[in-house]
């Protein structure tokens, strides 16, 4: 019985404890980790956090935690392996429930340090850009929301809004993967459009260009703003910054397919939302924390686009509410005319109701002096009556009072008369009374229909003011009563603003003058100022000419004041540019001349005397034909006379003559100045000595490389090829030295083993010389063959994309390419660390383009691209693309690493 007593003892102390800690467990909150990939303050990432926290914010249960890898500024292999190691610290240890990610890169680093962070832990994804499996590829508990901007639509309606467009300018950074296939994605679907707008592409740039060329675009063009987060040397622009540097530098439509754009001066599109992502993933983790498996729970691949407009951007470009797709959402739309104008409808109606009512007073006291005058008739009548019937009862009596009881009688008829007349006047009176009332009515209307910016009185005896409700409505605020317009007022107007008003004041409550004008700023509810004119007269004085209220008119400026602003910030830019022009005329490497159409040199900048060895005042003093010395005067005139408004510029070679005699070779650009009086020319002059010899310099190269060849292939056919046909010679020579077939069968299978290797050899120095699948199927297999074949090592990873290489171009253009690519790559594979390549092939009409991508160590691009380095593999190379006319350019930083190279060849 004691046995059985212990073992129940130790059965409830063992269930109480298991109690317990499930107890402490169920009440612990389960902890949600969101990865960013960006940065906190930028505003994708915010709204994506803002739409989580609108889920599970509200969840008592769940405790959210926030982690930004900051990938936008920061995207270096180094960082990432950094942000690793701090990531361990600090979270290896925690437990989470479930993991939201947001962005690509958040989820690649999930992937790929899943078995050591995150196995077994549910992860949700959202903002996915092109999504496919093989981003999930290795997490076993994935589910969560794709990110696909619907281009296609947003250009659509931007098309069907504008139908005068005749092109669609798409901005784009063109510096990321997702760039790249954004601007794929566009080309793709626009021929399906069937329009004639031309579709123009605006990347690869920096700041000032982008402005420049943002400035000088069509009028008739619509902009489409993909994204410019990135310029050309890898330096981050926020996307607050990009948009408000396209819209001050353009009056254009501009349209998007991102949310955070809106109402920063897009007119709309079918916006991306950021926030409905991270909600949708929210309620996904919800699902999760609840029990549901993750695996179960369907990705997520719509819900987070929808049209979106601007309502002022509207107003600007004339686009009706009607025009917009259906169930479009607007944005700053006004309200309905009847609450806007609420207070005027209203002392409308007051008034009209205090005009029927004297009208209705009038018409009753009308009727009762008619009424009066009607008792006194009778009462006339009677009496009259009574003295009659007292003249016949008494006739002998009254005879000597007929004539004047007669005159009475008369009297009583004139006095009638009198009351009658009495009575019409005073009707007239009332009636020209009440057409003056309606004539008052009027002219109130028709003041506070031209005064619709608002209306504003100021009573001097209780220090109250009014202000129109429409002036309140424009500024934002509600609820705001007569007893606290002061005060407010008093907050709201700029502090520099109230010292005068309150000096204008102070003379209008002091009878100093009669008038009240002041131009003002009011701060907004939007936290922006507005300016406001005010215009005031006083009407009403006392028994001592002391004023009793001022009424007057408010005039909303703000336009005009930022137009006057605009004005003076244009000229301060004019100046400045007249400055700059000059300074970079004067900081210019090439001589630059201006002269008349006689020759006569009016201006030269520095370079020019510097060249030429005189003085501005003696270069000033010359004539441009006497420093040419391979041009007569009349061949110069000739040249001259080429120039008009259909050939503004043309360019020569020649050779100019210097002050001490000297003489080098120059080519000229000539373009003409179309003046209102006068036409002048202006010359730009470069010393192309340097030119001259890098020419010879090329050409030597080319012959040594020619000759560097042709060496490399006799030691080929002598090495390779050479010792085999001397043992196939030596087999057939020993071929009667031997009686037995067998022997005989031998020699001979050795001599066919020996003419297949020499075969194979001859293939491989041929394949060498010229590749085989370069002269078969074209460039694009020949490129994708040699990267996959160099793919196979496994050290490095080559990601090769073609466009529109599908017919085969220029044989010598092809090969030139080919080895531009191979020279590349074995300079990434030698020297720059790499472990990525990223190469684009497209062709657009005659323009060939290749851009080349490593992420390796950084090194000093400026020899190369000026042709002084010593490498002569990518010197050669460089030097063919000159002699097909093409150009190159090569960007790579030393402290930020990474290389781009971009070649153009027009066929």
């Amino acid at each position: 019985m004691s046995n059985i007593n212990h073992i129940f003892w130790k059965t409830s102390i063992l269930l109480f404890f298991i109690f317990l800690f499930g107890f402490q467990a169920s009440a612990r909150k389960q902890r949600v980790l969101v990865l960013h990939s960006y940065h906190q303050g930028l505003n994708w990432t915010d709204n994506v956090s803002a739409g989580i926290q609108s889920v599970l914010g509200s969840e008592d249960n769940v405790e959210l935690m926030f982690e930004y890898m900051d990938t936008k500024r920061n995207s270096n292999p180094e960082y990432l392996q950094e942000f690793a190691k701090l990531y361990g610290l600090k979270h290896l240890k925690n437990k989470f429930e479930a993991i939201i990610v947001s962005d690509n890169n958040a989820l690649d680093f999930v992937r790929k340090y899943y078995s050591e962070f995150f196995k077994a832990t549910p992860i949700i994804f959202c903002s996915i850009d092109k999504f496919s499996d093989n981003l999930i590829e290795g997490i076993a508990h994935v589910s969560g929301v794709t990110e696909e901007i619907d281009s296609q639509k947003t250009i659509e309606v931007a098309l069907g809004l504008h139908p005068k467009a005749t092109k669609l300018v798409v901005i784009n950074d063109n510096q990321t993967q997702s760039a790249i296939l954004n601007r794929n994605n566009i080309k793709s679907f626009w021929p399906n459009l069937k329009t004639d707008v031309e579709l123009v592409f605006i990347e690869n740039l920096l700041i000032d260009e982008l402005v420049d060329q943002v400035k000088n675009l069509d009028p008739n063009s619509i902009i489409y703003l993909i994204n410019f987060s990135r310029d050309k040397e890898g330096n981050f622009i926020s996307y607050k910054e990009n948009i408000e540097i396209i819209r001050k530098a353009t009056k254009l439509p501009i349209y998007s397919s991102w949310e955070f754009y809106f109402n920063e001066g897009i007119v709309g599109g079918m916006l991306t939302s950021g926030y409905k992502e991270g909600e949708l993933a929210a309620k996904i983790a919800l699902q999760v924390l609840n029990g549901k498996e993750i695996n179960e729970i369907p990705i997520v691949r719509s819900g987070y686009n929808s049209f979106k407009f601007d309502f002022e951007q509207m107003k600007r470009f004339g686009i009706l509410p009607k025009q917009l797709p259906k169930g479009s959402i607007i944005r700053n739309q006004p309200p309905p005319i009847v609450p806007q104008y609420q207070t005027s409808l209203f002392v409308i109606i007051i008034f009209g109701l205090i005009i029927a009512i004297i009208l209705r007073y009038s018409k009753l006291k009308r009727e009762q002096n008619e009424e009066k005058l009607i008792q006194e008739n009778e009462e006339l009548d009677r009496r009259v009556a009574n003295r009659t019937k007292e003249v016949v009862f008494a006739n002998e009596k009254l005879e000597l009072q007929t004539e004047q009881i007669i005159k009475q009688n008369k009297e009583l008829e004139d006095h009638r008369y009198n009351l009658l007349e009495l009575v019409k006047i005073r009707t007239e009176n009332l009636e020209e009374a009440n057409l003056e009332l309606k004539s008052s009515r009027n002219r109130l209307l028709r003041m506070l229909d031209a005064n619709s910016d608002g209306v504003w009185e100021h009573n001097f005896a209780n220090d109250q003011t009014y202000i129109s409700k429409i002036i309140w409505d424009k500024l934002g605020y509600e609820s705001v009563t007569i007893s606290n317009t002061k005060d407010l007022l008093c907050k709201l107007i700029h502090p520099e603003d109230l010292i005068i008003i309150k000096q204008k004041h102070r003379q209008n409550k002091l009878g100093y003058s009669a008038l009240f004008i002041v131009e003002f700023r009011i701060f907004t509810k939007n936290k922006d100022w507005m300016w406001f004119k005010a215009k005031g007269l006083i009407l009403d004085y006392d028994a001592s000419d002391k004023p009793l209220n001022i009424v007057g008119t408010l005039t909303n400026i703000t336009q005009r004041k930022e137009a006057e602003k605009k004005i003076r910030s244009e000229e301060q830019k004019l100046r400045v540019s007249e400055k700059r022009w000059r300074s970079l005329i004067e900081q210019a490497s090439d001589g630059i001349l201006i002269y008349n159409t006689d020759g006569n040199i009016l201006d030269a900048n520095s370079a020019a005397c510097n060249w030429l060895g005189y003085s501005t005042d003696e270069i000033l003093s010359l004539n441009y034909s006497e420093i040419d010395s391979r041009h007569s005067s009349s061949e110069l005139h000739n040249y001259w006379r080429k120039l008009n408004a259909s050939n503004p510029s043309l360019t020569f070679e020649s050779v100019q003559k210097r002050k001490n005699g000297s003489s080098f070779p120059v080519e000229i650009h000539l373009s003409l100045i179309e003046l209102q009086d006068s036409k002048l020319i202006l010359s730009l002059v470069n010393d192309i000595s340097l030119r001259q010899e890098t020419e010879r310099k090329i050409l030597n190269a080319v012959i040594n490389t020619e000759e560097s060849e042709r060496k490399r292939f006799a030691t080929d056919l002598h090495d390779s090829i050479g010792p085999l046909l001397s043992s196939i010679n030596l087999y057939l020579s020993s071929l009667d030295k031997f009686d037995s077939e067998e022997e005989k069968g031998n020699i001979i299978k050795a001599s066919v083993d020996a003419v297949n290797e020499a075969l194979v050899s001859i293939k491989e120095i041929s394949n060498n010389l010229s590749p085989h699948i370069l002269n078969d199927f074209g460039l694009d297999k020949a490129i994708r063959s040699f990267t996959n074949k160099i793919n196979l090592s496994q050290t490095i990873s080559i990601s090769f994309y073609a466009e529109n290489m599908e017919e085969r171009i220029n044989q010598q253009v092809e090969v030139v390419i080919f080895r531009v690519v191979s020279e590349l790559i074995n300079n990434t594979i030698k020297h720059a660390q790499a472990t990525n390549i990223e190469i684009n092939l497209s062709r657009e009409g005659n323009l060939v383009s290749l851009i080349y991508i490593d992420n390796g160590i950084g090194f000093d691009a400026k020899a190369i691209n000026a042709g002084t380095s010593t490498g002569m593999g990518l010197y050669n190379v460089f030097s063919r693309i000159r002699s097909l006319n093409g150009s190159h350019k090569i960007k790579s930083h030393p402290k930020r690493g990474g290389m781009m190279a971009v070649v153009e060849i027009n066929l």
